[in-house]
């Protein structure tokens, strides 16, 4: 029987070659049932071969997580490259992060697969690098419109970031489990606006809600209703 030999590549090269492989064997299954040899197998190489480029399974699942961010975040600089308005870059990356839904499944899997290893330290470090990265390209695209007099300035940038890639998350969760139906197009565009609308410099400045005139608290009656005593922080916005 004749034997096909993976073809030798330099080093650097097979290692990118070992990590795309890997991201869809980590998103298919839980981490705990991936093996080596299923990861060496997906790579067309060997288990020693494997082991050369990297010290077992978790380094290589850490790498993949680390080389998963980058891809996307240079899709959203070449596409803030194109628009002048800060609010237009946001609106243009929701659109095209809709648009490609299909092609973030499997990166959006990988990414709930390491949530749930979060416990480990190399994990949630990785974890940490990747969504802060996204986190501070918004909030960066925030205060440059805070700047410019096109966003409000009482608006938390990292917070409305955080929401921003929170909205990518759901429109992810509801394509995987199958409630595409219940979020179209239309829906997503309308979900969009009430986001940027939210952030958006107006001529009546900012909502009543946010002032101190309006203190945030819940409706009288709730706590006792829920079984308990108004908390000491909700006491002192009363009045």
């Amino acid at each position: 029987m004749v034997t096909t030999r993976a073809r030798r590549l330099p080093a650097e090269k097979r290692k990118r070659q070992i990590i795309e492989s890997a991201r869809s064997v980590f998103a298919g299954q839980t981490y705990a049932k991936v093996g080596t040899a299923d990861l060496a197998k997906a790579a067309g190489i060997s288990e020693p071969a494997l082991y050369r480029h990297f010290a077992g399974k978790k380094e290589l699942f850490v790498a993949t997580l680390r080389a998963t961010a980058p891809r996307l975040l240079r899709v959203w600089e070449e596409i803030s490259c194109d628009y002048d308005d800060p609010i237009e870059t946001l609106w243009a990356i929701g659109v095209y992060y809709y648009d490609h839904l299909d092609s973030h499944t499997a990166n959006m899997k990988l990414q709930f697969r390491a949530l749930s290893e979060a416990d480990d330290p190399e994990i949630r470090a990785a974890l940490r690098e990747s969504f802060g990265a996204f986190v501070e390209f918004v909030a960066d695209t925030l205060e440059e419109g805070k700047a410019r007099g096109i966003v409000r300035e009482d608006v938390d940038a990292r917070i409305v970031a955080w929401q921003f890639l929170g909205i990518g998350m759901t429109l992810d969760m509801m394509h995987v489990l199958g409630f595409s139906g219940e979020m179209d197009r239309a829906r997503a565009a309308i979900w969009g606006r009430l986001y940027l609308d939210a952030v958006k410099r107006t001529a009546a400045g900012a909502p009543t809600y946010l002032s101190d005139r309006a203190p945030m608290r819940a409706p009288d009656g709730i706590w006792s209703a829920l079984g308990g005593e108004t908390p000491a922080f909700v006491e002192g916005a009363v009045g």
